[in-house]
C-alpha cells in the first residue's frame, strides 16, 4: 500500500484510521494512544499529505443542506470527446463524483439537486446537450443506507502478508 513511491509502515496506518474516523481528533489523542510524540503524529500526517496519501475534508450532508434527489447518470460517449465531457461534468456544481468506467458505459457522474425540475434540466438539456454523448442511463437513488469515505486500511502480519 504505497502512494507516490511512499511506503506506509504501522503507525502510518493507526493515523489513517483514526483520522478517517474522526478528521478532527487532535494529533496529541493519536500521540497519546499510539505511544509517541505528537511532533511524530504531525510529521506523519504532514509526509502522508504532502504525498496525496490523507486529505482531512469536511463533508455537508446534502440531504441536510435541501438537496433532496440523489441519482447518478451512466453515459455513452464518443471517445473522441471523453476528456472533455469528463472535464465539463467536472465543473457543475451538481456533479459531485465523476469517473470514467470500462464496459458498456463510459462516464459515471452522481448528481445532487434541489427537486426533479432540476434533475430533469440537467439529463436531458445540459448532459444530452454535451458534444459526444451518445446514450444515457439515469437512475435516482431513492435512499442511501451508507455513505463513507472510510477505506479499509491494510496491515502487514508477521509473515509480511497484508491483511484488513
Amino acid at each position: 500500500m504505497a502512494s507516490a513511491g511512499l511506503e506506509l509502515d504501522d503507525l502510518d496506518r493507526r493515523i489513517l484510521a483514526e483520522l478517517q474516523e474522526d478528521g478532527r481528533r487532535p494529533f496529541r489523542e493519536i500521540a497519546r494512544q499510539a505511544g509517541v510524540s505528537e511532533r511524530t503524529i504531525r510529521a506523519r500526517v504532514k509526509r502522508m499529505q504532502d504525498a496525496g496519501v490523507l486529505r482531512i475534508i469536511a463533508f455537508a450532508d446534502p440531504f441536510q443542506l435541501g438537496h433532496h434527489v440523489l441519482a447518478f447518470a451512466l453515459l455513452r460517449v464518443d471517445a473522441r470527446a471523453h476528456d472533455k465531457i469528463v472535464e465539463t461534468l467536472s465543473t457543475w456544481p451538481e456533479a459531485s463524483y465523476v469517473s470514467s468506467l470500462m464496459g458498456r458505459w463510459d462516464v459515471y457522474v452522481q448528481l445532487v439537486c434541489p427537486d426533479n425540475e432540476r434533475l430533469w434540466d440537467l439529463v436531458n438539456h445540459r448532459i444530452r446537450g454535451l458534444h459526444g454523448v451518445l446514450e444515457t442511463e439515469t437512475t435516482i437513488e431513492m435512499r442511501v443506507h451508507k455513505f463513507t469515505y472510510t477505506y479499509p486500511l491494510l496491515f502487514r502480519a508477521a509473515d509480511g502478508a497484508e491483511e484488513p
